[in-house]
């Protein structure tokens, strides 16, 4: 009985130390290969919504992605994890501004959206957008 309590005990330890390392990305629902992380500012509604839109635009094609939605004040913060080197090529800021005002129109209704572009951790590399 006792070497059965103790196995027990250092699985639940186990456990308790995997939980506590993992990441705070938020939640996550999945779209075509893109993780779609929404932190609690955001419903899981509104991250819905952002899945369906990178889907239907062809951005969740079946390839391994990940994206957070967060949210200061009343503005949206897609959060894109990009290769490294993106963010010092100006050739993409132009489509990175873009991308912040289609998501604005089309899965925000007109609110404001920062894309941040971020490395695989979600630490912010640079930031487009309002």
């Amino acid at each position: 009985m006792k070497k059965v309590f103790t196995a027990m005990a250092i699985m639940a330890l186990m456990l308790l130390v995997w939980y506590i390392s993992q990441p705070g990305y938020g939640s996550k629902l999945s779209f075509e290969g893109t993780d779609v992380y929404y932190t609690e500012e955001v419903t899981e509604e509104e991250a819905q919504r952002l899945g369906e839109y990178l889907v239907q635009t062809g951005f969740a094609d079946g390839r391994e992605k990940s994206v957070q939605l967060a949210k200061r004040d009343s503005v949206y913060l897609f959060r894109m994890v990009v290769m490294e080197g993106v963010t010092k090529d100006s050739t993409n800021d132009l489509t990175f501004e873009a991308m912040a005002v289609t998501l604005s129109y089309n899965a925000f209704n007109k609110a404001p959206v920062q894309l941040e572009a971020c490395d695989n951790r979600f630490n912010t590399l640079r930031v487009y957008g309002r």
